[in-house]
């Protein structure tokens, strides 16, 4: 019995490893999900829905653009997680995939261990913004005005952890300076508030900012990123507005389930890349206002310890708790 059971391994072990060229061939012929762990109107979905858009009429197949938001993005994580690794369902995130561990002391899955990374696909700077009426004319005005007022300087947020707080807390650590912290439910409603004078900065997605930024009702002051943005190019860095070192730039990126085979994610892989390497997709980068970045399966899953460890550590230095 036991030769007989060794034989039936070996014969498995056999058809996966000649199966997997094989599915790479044929792969896809059905219907393809790339699922969100966060909800409409972001810079991610917008890349999403985009390459989504591409692929289908080059695979001849449907692609679903499924938006799983909720637990700050642990839900859609875990499904996909828990998917077969037959290259169906792509997970599209971004840093929440490494800071939840932290952020929330437990996760139901190893953002290591359960995922295969496949690429990397842009980096979002964000944009430090204050009402238009604001005393402050400079980022220089802010630090200066946090060193005589301690915990009195005010900025808004998306909530613990998020992007907006990330890159504050950083800020607060670049210049010695302790902030006044005041959370919201959305990056909306804290740049809502920026405006109305209700907090003092906020630092914003371009894409939340835009329409605000062009009525004049806010004012930019620099962009978060170790270089200048595209889409704001006379707007100086943080680093370059006095801040030496400080650098915010999020990503988008994409994960699959940890079985699924790497002949299939380099084909996918190989295809992100072409599309991205493309005019349509940077006149789009330069409309939502972030920058093309692509790496492959190959650089990204080199990249991936540096960047969990980063994020976690971003984590760390802002004391952020779920909520």
């Amino acid at each position: 019995m036991y030769a007989l059971m060794q034989t039936f391994i070996a014969a498995a072990t056999l058809a996966a490893v000649v199966l997997q060229p094989v599915l790479a061939q044929d792969w896809p012929n059905r219907a393809v999900t790339f699922l969100q762990p966060y909800g409409p109107g972001t810079n991610l979905d917008a890349i999403t829905r985009y390459l989504a858009g591409v692929m289908s009429p080059n695979w001849k197949q449907p692609v679903v653009v499924e938006n799983k938001a909720g637990a700050n993005g642990v839900i859609g994580t875990e499904q996909v997680a828990r998917m077969p690794g037959d290259g169906y369902t792509w997970l599209f995130t971004g840093p929440g995939h490494f800071t939840n561990e932290v952020l929330m002391g437990k996760v139901p899955f190893d953002p290591i261990k359960d995922f295969k990374p496949v690429a990397r696909l842009a980096s979002v700077m964000l944009v430090l913004v204050v009402p238009a009426d604001s005393p402050f004319k400079s980022v220089k005005d802010i630090v200066d005005a946090g060193k005589k007022n301690p915990g009195k300087v005010s900025y808004a947020s998306a909530g613990s952890g998020s992007a907006q707080h990330l890159s504050a807390a950083a800020f607060q650590h670049a210049t010695g300076v302790q902030f006044l912290h005041v959370p919201y439910k959305t990056q909306a409603a804290a740049l809502t508030d920026t405006l109305a004078g209700q907090v003092d900065f906020t630092f914003s997605a371009l894409a939340t900012a835009k329409a605000q930024l062009a009525s004049g009702r806010i004012r930019a002051l620099a962009v978060t990123g170790p270089r200048r943005s595209q889409s704001l190019p006379e707007l100086p860095t943080v680093a370059e507005a006095g801040v030496p070192g400080y650098e915010f730039f999020s990503f988008n990126a994409v994960f699959v389930p940890a079985g699924t085979p790497d002949n299939v994610v380099r084909k996918f892989s190989d295809a992100l890349g072409a599309a991205i390497r493309t005019p349509q997709f940077a006149e789009m980068a330069k409309v939502q206002g972030f920058e093309s970045d692509f790496a492959d399966a190959q650089a990204w899953s080199a990249a991936v310890p540096a960047q969990r460890k980063k994020w976690q550590d971003l984590i760390r230095i802002s004391g952020a708790k779920n909520e």
